[in-house]
This record gives C-alpha cells, structure tokens and sequence, in this order.
C-alpha cells in the first residue's frame, strides 16, 4: 500500500496528502500491484540470499575436507583460486571465479600526466584520433568511478617511447586490491558427449 496517514489519505509523489476517494480506481489497482509484485521480489531475494550462503557453506566444507586429507591448513592459498566442480556422471557443473576488486591509488594521476606529456608532444592533428582514444580509458561513469579494464589495457599497447613504458609501469604500481568477488554459474547436459547448457542463476548483484 502507499504511505498512508491517520486519516486514511493517500501520499502522493509531491508529498501531498490525497483523500482515497479522490484516487482514480486504476491508480488504486496499480498501487496494489506494484507492492504485490516488490513484495514478491523482496521474498525471493532473501531466498537466493540464503541459497548464495548454503551454496558457499556446502563448498567451504568440501575444500575443507580435502585440504584436511592432505594436511593443510585451512586458511591455505588453495582456496583462493578459481574452481570447477563436476558431478561423477559429468552431466552437471559449477564454475566459481574469482574476481579481484580494485582500486587505483594517487599514483594514477602521475601516470596520466606521463602520458599527456607523451601525446603532446607526439601527436599531430592528422593523428588527434590516438589522443582521443587512449583519453577515453580515463573517463568516469556516472557514478564517478573509473573503468579499471580500459585503464589496464593501456599496458597491451606497444609503445616503445620511455614516457610511456614509465607510465605503463606507474598505472601497474598504483593498482590496489580492495576485494574479492566470487561468480558462481552452474550448467547441465543430458550425458558427458553433449554440449553444456547454463542454468541461469544470477548472484552477482547478492
């Protein structure tokens, strides 16, 4: 239901308070629907919650047993990797990846700056387009934030000028991992000659 106040008026979206016998029928139907439908969605979100954490449990138990049979400790490197699991028949797989979150420290703007040097002093207007080009990689998105894979694939340029490589080497020391993010996808097939199928289950955003 819409925010509703002791008197039984309706909130509207310019924080004016609305008599319901004043609301059209559909936007009262609407209403209805539309927290019907979130309400839904909340639920199911707490479900896939709770199912990412037994999910990452019955894993975590799993690695934990197998360094226990090979007597390492549990907090080994070993299971920081990425994995792949398979069910004996292999007609069913999880993949889990992980994904290093990172940052890019004071260091980057040093670079940037190498690399302005560079392309000033290289670039001519029949050649603008290469400024343009690698100045995109240090554009922000709306939020503010940089594209870290546009920014480190500068590094796959072949630039031999020492400005450059120098920058290159900068942009590789201001690096920071912040987190690691794990992506779990699942997929079956019918027997061990078919191609897989994913089985869409989507956590990332959990």
């Amino acid at each position: 239901m819409a925010i509703i106040d002791e008197k039984g008026r309706w909130l509207n979206g310019k924080s004016e308070w609305v008599h319901p016998e004043l609301i059209r029928a559909d936007e009262q139907l609407k209403d209805g629907l539309v927290e019907s439908i979130l309400a839904k969605v909340e639920n199911k979100n707490t479900e896939l919650v709770a199912l990412k954490d037994e999910i990452n449990n019955d894993i975590e138990s799993y690695l934990d047993l197998l360094l226990e049979k090979y007597n390492l400790d549990a907090r080994s490197n070993a299971k920081k990797g990425n994995f792949t699991f398979e069910n004996y028949s292999k007609t069913l797989k999880i993949q889990i990846q992980m994904a290093e979150k990172i940052n890019f420290n004071e260091k980057l703007n040093i670079a940037k700056a190498k690399i302005d040097e560079y392309l000033n002093d290289i670039v001519k207007d029949s050649s603008e387009d290469i400024k343009v080009l690698i100045n995109k990689a240090f554009e922000v998105d709306k939020k503010g934030n940089l594209d870290s894979k546009k920014i480190l694939s500068l590094r796959s340029y072949d630039i031999k000028d020492h400005r450059w490589q120098e920058a290159m080497e900068i942009i590789s020391e201001s690096v920071e991992i912040v987190g690691v993010k794990p992506y779990i996808r699942f997929y079956k097939r019918d027997k061990a000659t078919d191609s897989w199928a994913n089985v869409s289950l989507d956590f990332a955003n959990i």
